[in-house]
Protein backbone atom coordinates (compact mmCIF):
# COMPACT_ATOMS: atom_id res chain seq x y z
CA UNK A 1 0.00 0.00 0.00
CA UNK A 2 2.75 2.45 0.94
CA UNK A 3 4.28 2.02 -2.51
CA UNK A 4 1.69 4.51 -3.77
CA UNK A 5 3.98 7.13 -2.22
CA UNK A 6 6.41 6.55 -5.09
CA UNK A 7 4.12 8.80 -7.12
CA UNK A 8 5.22 12.38 -6.46
CA UNK A 9 1.74 13.97 -6.40
CA UNK A 10 0.50 11.31 -3.98
CA UNK A 11 3.61 11.77 -1.84
CA UNK A 12 2.97 15.52 -1.62
CA UNK A 13 -0.65 14.97 -0.55
CA UNK A 14 0.40 12.48 2.15
CA UNK A 15 3.23 14.79 3.25
CA UNK A 16 0.82 17.70 3.68
CA UNK A 17 -1.46 15.38 5.64
CA UNK A 18 1.46 14.50 7.95
CA UNK A 19 2.24 18.22 8.39
CA UNK A 20 -1.42 18.88 9.24
CA UNK A 21 -1.28 16.12 11.85
CA UNK A 22 1.86 17.56 13.42
CA UNK A 23 0.34 21.05 13.34
CA UNK A 24 -2.78 19.75 15.11
CA UNK A 25 -0.70 18.36 17.98
CA UNK A 26 -0.49 21.77 19.66
CA UNK A 27 -4.26 22.43 20.06
CA UNK A 28 -4.79 18.73 20.83
CA UNK A 29 -2.46 18.84 23.83
CA UNK A 30 -3.87 22.12 25.13
CA UNK A 31 -7.45 20.89 24.68
CA UNK A 32 -6.55 17.70 26.58
CA UNK A 33 -5.22 19.80 29.46
CA UNK A 34 -8.41 21.86 29.54
CA UNK A 35 -10.67 18.78 29.36
CA UNK A 36 -8.83 17.05 32.22
CA UNK A 37 -8.37 20.20 34.33
CA UNK A 38 -4.59 19.90 34.28
CA UNK A 39 -3.02 23.12 35.59
CA UNK A 40 0.45 24.56 35.12
CA UNK A 41 1.29 23.55 38.69
CA UNK A 42 0.55 19.86 38.08
CA UNK A 43 3.77 18.89 36.28
CA UNK A 44 3.28 15.21 37.10
CA UNK A 45 -0.02 15.06 35.22
CA UNK A 46 1.53 16.74 32.19
CA UNK A 47 4.36 14.18 32.08
CA UNK A 48 1.95 11.28 32.67
CA UNK A 49 -0.25 12.32 29.75
CA UNK A 50 2.84 12.53 27.52
CA UNK A 51 3.79 9.00 28.57
CA UNK A 52 0.32 7.59 27.92
CA UNK A 53 0.15 9.25 24.49
CA UNK A 54 3.49 7.86 23.32
CA UNK A 55 2.90 4.39 24.73
CA UNK A 56 -0.29 4.27 22.66
CA UNK A 57 1.63 5.72 19.68
CA UNK A 58 4.20 2.93 20.02
CA UNK A 59 1.47 0.27 20.03
CA UNK A 60 -0.12 1.82 16.92
CA UNK A 61 3.28 2.05 15.21
CA UNK A 62 3.79 -1.67 15.85
CA UNK A 63 0.40 -2.28 14.19
CA UNK A 64 1.61 -0.26 11.18
CA UNK A 65 4.84 -2.29 11.18
CA UNK A 66 2.96 -5.60 11.10
CA UNK A 67 0.44 -4.34 8.53
CA UNK A 68 2.44 -2.32 6.01
CA UNK A 69 6.07 -3.36 6.38
CA UNK A 70 6.79 -6.26 4.03
CA UNK A 71 10.30 -6.97 5.30
CA UNK A 72 10.35 -8.27 8.85
CA UNK A 73 13.30 -7.19 10.97
CA UNK A 74 16.08 -9.70 11.59
CA UNK A 75 16.62 -9.76 15.36
CA UNK A 76 20.38 -9.80 14.88
CA UNK A 77 20.24 -6.56 12.86
CA UNK A 78 18.46 -4.55 15.57
CA UNK A 79 20.74 -1.93 17.11
CA UNK A 80 19.22 -1.67 20.57
CA UNK A 81 21.80 0.88 21.73
CA UNK A 82 20.74 3.18 18.88
CA UNK A 83 17.03 2.67 19.65
CA UNK A 84 17.45 3.29 23.40
CA UNK A 85 19.47 6.48 22.88
CA UNK A 86 16.91 7.69 20.34
CA UNK A 87 14.03 6.89 22.71
CA UNK A 88 15.68 8.97 25.44
CA UNK A 89 16.35 11.95 23.15
CA UNK A 90 13.30 11.93 20.89
CA UNK A 91 10.57 10.67 23.20
CA UNK A 92 11.47 10.84 26.88
CA UNK A 93 13.46 14.09 27.21
CA UNK A 94 11.89 15.98 24.30
CA UNK A 95 8.29 15.38 25.30
CA UNK A 96 8.85 15.68 29.04
CA UNK A 97 10.06 19.22 28.36
CA UNK A 98 7.55 19.86 25.56
CA UNK A 99 4.45 18.95 27.60
CA UNK A 100 5.56 21.25 30.43
CA UNK A 101 6.25 24.05 27.96
CA UNK A 102 2.89 23.65 26.22
CA UNK A 103 0.88 24.54 29.29
CA UNK A 104 2.94 27.69 29.88
CA UNK A 105 2.63 29.32 26.45
CA UNK A 106 0.12 29.82 23.66
CA UNK A 107 -0.43 27.38 20.82
CA UNK A 108 0.54 29.97 18.20
CA UNK A 109 3.84 30.79 19.91
CA UNK A 110 4.64 27.11 20.31
CA UNK A 111 3.97 26.50 16.60
CA UNK A 112 6.24 29.37 15.54
CA UNK A 113 9.07 28.39 17.89
CA UNK A 114 8.94 24.79 16.67
CA UNK A 115 9.64 26.10 13.16
CA UNK A 116 13.17 26.86 14.41
CA UNK A 117 13.79 23.11 14.08
CA UNK A 118 15.25 23.51 10.57
CA UNK A 119 17.80 26.08 11.74
CA UNK A 120 18.85 24.05 14.78
CA UNK A 121 19.25 20.93 12.62
CA UNK A 122 21.67 22.83 10.38
CA UNK A 123 23.75 24.01 13.35
CA UNK A 124 23.86 20.57 14.99
CA UNK A 125 24.61 18.90 11.65
CA UNK A 126 27.63 21.15 11.18
CA UNK A 127 28.86 20.09 14.62
CA UNK A 128 28.07 16.36 14.42
CA UNK A 129 28.36 15.57 10.70
CA UNK A 130 31.76 16.36 9.14
CA UNK A 131 30.40 16.84 5.60
CA UNK A 132 27.81 19.44 6.65
CA UNK A 133 28.94 23.06 6.32
CA UNK A 134 27.48 26.47 7.18
CA UNK A 135 27.79 29.27 4.61
CA UNK A 136 26.73 32.93 4.54
CA UNK A 137 23.24 32.14 3.25
CA UNK A 138 22.74 29.69 6.12
CA UNK A 139 23.83 32.27 8.68
CA UNK A 140 21.49 34.85 7.13
CA UNK A 141 18.59 32.37 7.25
CA UNK A 142 19.25 31.61 10.92
CA UNK A 143 19.40 35.33 11.77
CA UNK A 144 16.08 35.95 9.98
CA UNK A 145 14.47 33.01 11.80
CA UNK A 146 15.79 34.19 15.16
CA UNK A 147 14.42 37.69 14.52
CA UNK A 148 11.06 36.07 13.82
CA UNK A 149 11.05 34.25 17.16
CA UNK A 150 12.01 37.44 19.03
CA UNK A 151 9.28 39.49 17.33
CA UNK A 152 6.69 36.75 17.92
CA UNK A 153 7.51 36.99 21.61
CA UNK A 154 6.93 40.74 21.81
CA UNK A 155 10.05 42.20 20.22
CA UNK A 156 13.46 43.04 21.65
CA UNK A 157 11.99 45.40 24.25
CA UNK A 158 9.74 42.70 25.72
CA UNK A 159 11.93 39.59 25.60
CA UNK A 160 11.90 39.36 29.38
CA UNK A 161 8.12 39.49 29.64
CA UNK A 162 7.11 37.72 26.42
CA UNK A 163 9.56 34.83 26.78
CA UNK A 164 9.52 32.59 29.86
CA UNK A 165 11.78 29.64 30.66
CA UNK A 166 8.99 27.18 31.48
CA UNK A 167 6.93 28.24 28.46
CA UNK A 168 8.66 29.44 25.31
CA UNK A 169 12.07 28.40 26.70
CA UNK A 170 11.00 24.78 27.18
CA UNK A 171 9.38 24.66 23.72
CA UNK A 172 12.66 25.89 22.20
CA UNK A 173 14.63 23.35 24.26
CA UNK A 174 12.28 20.54 23.19
CA UNK A 175 12.70 21.67 19.57
CA UNK A 176 16.46 21.45 20.05
CA UNK A 177 16.17 17.85 21.26
CA UNK A 178 13.94 17.08 18.27
CA UNK A 179 16.60 18.49 15.96
CA UNK A 180 19.27 16.51 17.81
CA UNK A 181 17.30 13.31 17.29
CA UNK A 182 16.99 14.08 13.55
CA UNK A 183 20.75 14.48 13.22
CA UNK A 184 21.30 11.35 15.32
CA UNK A 185 19.02 9.36 12.97
CA UNK A 186 20.89 10.69 9.93
CA UNK A 187 24.23 9.70 11.46
CA UNK A 188 23.44 6.26 12.89
CA UNK A 189 20.05 5.07 11.59
CA UNK A 190 20.65 4.40 7.91
CA UNK A 191 20.54 0.61 8.22
CA UNK A 192 17.63 0.39 10.65
CA UNK A 193 13.98 -0.35 9.84
CA UNK A 194 12.10 2.95 10.38
CA UNK A 195 8.80 1.18 11.22
CA UNK A 196 10.33 -0.94 13.96
CA UNK A 197 12.55 1.85 15.30
CA UNK A 198 9.65 4.32 15.51
CA UNK A 199 7.46 1.84 17.39
CA UNK A 200 10.19 0.62 19.73
CA UNK A 201 11.53 4.04 20.66
CA UNK A 202 8.01 5.35 21.38
CA UNK A 203 7.29 2.48 23.78
CA UNK A 204 10.71 2.54 25.46
CA UNK A 205 10.71 6.34 25.81
CA UNK A 206 7.14 6.43 27.14
CA UNK A 207 7.77 4.09 30.10
CA UNK A 208 10.01 6.52 32.07
CA UNK A 209 7.49 9.30 31.36
CA UNK A 210 4.65 7.20 32.80
CA UNK A 211 6.69 6.25 35.88
CA UNK A 212 7.84 9.84 36.54
CA UNK A 213 4.31 11.12 35.93
CA UNK A 214 2.75 8.62 38.34
CA UNK A 215 5.29 9.51 41.05
CA UNK A 216 4.90 13.28 40.63
CA UNK A 217 1.16 13.47 39.98
CA UNK A 218 -0.72 14.62 43.08
CA UNK A 219 -4.26 14.81 41.71
CA UNK A 220 -6.78 12.29 40.42
CA UNK A 221 -7.15 12.58 36.65
CA UNK A 222 -10.60 12.13 35.16
CA UNK A 223 -10.49 10.36 31.81
CA UNK A 224 -13.71 11.57 30.21
CA UNK A 225 -14.76 10.15 26.80
CA UNK A 226 -13.43 13.29 25.11
CA UNK A 227 -10.10 13.06 26.99
CA UNK A 228 -9.69 9.43 25.87
CA UNK A 229 -10.45 10.40 22.26
CA UNK A 230 -7.88 13.21 22.45
CA UNK A 231 -5.19 10.88 23.84
CA UNK A 232 -5.88 8.31 21.13
CA UNK A 233 -5.81 11.04 18.48
CA UNK A 234 -2.51 12.29 19.92
CA UNK A 235 -1.11 8.77 19.54
CA UNK A 236 -2.47 8.63 15.98
CA UNK A 237 -0.71 11.93 15.19
CA UNK A 238 2.70 10.67 16.28
CA UNK A 239 2.59 7.16 14.81
CA UNK A 240 0.98 8.16 11.51
CA UNK A 241 2.97 11.35 10.85
CA UNK A 242 6.34 9.73 11.64
CA UNK A 243 5.65 6.63 9.54
CA UNK A 244 4.25 8.68 6.63
CA UNK A 245 7.14 11.15 6.64
CA UNK A 246 9.84 8.46 6.90
CA UNK A 247 8.24 6.46 4.08
CA UNK A 248 8.02 9.53 1.82
CA UNK A 249 11.74 10.11 2.37
CA UNK A 250 12.48 6.58 1.17
CA UNK A 251 11.16 7.48 -2.31
CA UNK A 252 11.84 11.23 -2.59
CA UNK A 253 14.69 13.62 -1.76
CA UNK A 254 14.62 15.12 1.73
CA UNK A 255 15.71 18.50 0.37
CA UNK A 256 12.71 18.64 -1.95
CA UNK A 257 10.02 17.28 0.39
CA UNK A 258 11.45 19.15 3.38
CA UNK A 259 9.97 22.37 2.01
CA UNK A 260 6.55 21.12 3.05
CA UNK A 261 7.57 21.16 6.71
CA UNK A 262 6.97 24.89 6.49
CA UNK A 263 3.27 24.07 6.70
CA UNK A 264 3.60 22.78 10.29
CA UNK A 265 3.73 26.25 11.93
CA UNK A 266 1.09 27.51 9.50
CA UNK A 267 -1.31 24.67 10.32
CA UNK A 268 -0.45 24.89 14.04
CA UNK A 269 -1.14 28.63 14.16
CA UNK A 270 -4.38 28.38 12.17
CA UNK A 271 -5.71 25.53 14.30
CA UNK A 272 -4.76 27.37 17.52
CA UNK A 273 -6.85 30.32 16.36
CA UNK A 274 -9.79 28.15 15.26
CA UNK A 275 -9.82 25.62 18.12
CA UNK A 276 -8.22 27.45 21.05
CA UNK A 277 -9.63 30.88 20.09
CA UNK A 278 -6.22 32.49 20.48
CA UNK A 279 -5.54 35.99 19.16
CA UNK A 280 -3.32 36.17 16.09
CA UNK A 281 -1.52 39.48 16.72
CA UNK A 282 0.54 41.47 14.23
CA UNK A 283 3.72 40.48 16.08
CA UNK A 284 2.85 36.80 15.73
CA UNK A 285 2.09 37.28 12.01
CA UNK A 286 5.40 39.07 11.35
CA UNK A 287 7.27 36.49 13.42
CA UNK A 288 5.69 33.61 11.50
CA UNK A 289 6.47 35.24 8.13
CA UNK A 290 10.13 35.81 9.10
CA UNK A 291 10.58 32.23 10.36
CA UNK A 292 9.04 30.80 7.18
CA UNK A 293 11.10 33.18 5.02
CA UNK A 294 14.27 32.09 6.82
CA UNK A 295 13.32 28.44 6.33
CA UNK A 296 12.77 28.99 2.59
CA UNK A 297 16.23 30.59 2.28
CA UNK A 298 17.68 27.61 4.13
CA UNK A 299 15.98 25.05 1.87
CA UNK A 300 16.88 26.89 -1.36
CA UNK A 301 20.48 27.20 -0.18
CA UNK A 302 20.64 23.43 0.46
CA UNK A 303 19.43 22.75 -3.08
CA UNK A 304 22.02 25.18 -4.53
CA UNK A 305 24.85 23.60 -2.54
CA UNK A 306 23.84 20.07 -3.66
CA UNK A 307 23.72 21.14 -7.34
CA UNK A 308 27.11 22.80 -7.00
CA UNK A 309 28.58 19.62 -5.53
Amino acid sequence: MLEILKDKKTAIIFTLFAMLLWGSAVPTIKTTYAEMNVTAANTGAQILLAGIRFFLAGVLAFVYYLTFNKNRVNKKSIDWKYIIVLSLIQTMVQYLIYYIGMINTTGIKASIIQAMNSFIVVILSAIMLPKEKINKATIFAIIIGTFGIVIANGGFGNVGTGFTLLGEGFILLATTFNALSAVYVRKYGANQNEFFVTAAQFVIGSIPLIIIGLIMNKTKLTFSPLAIVLLIYGAFISATAYITWNTVLKYHAAGEMGMYKLFIPIFGSMLSVLILKENFTINLLIGLILVIFGSIILKLNKRYVRRKI
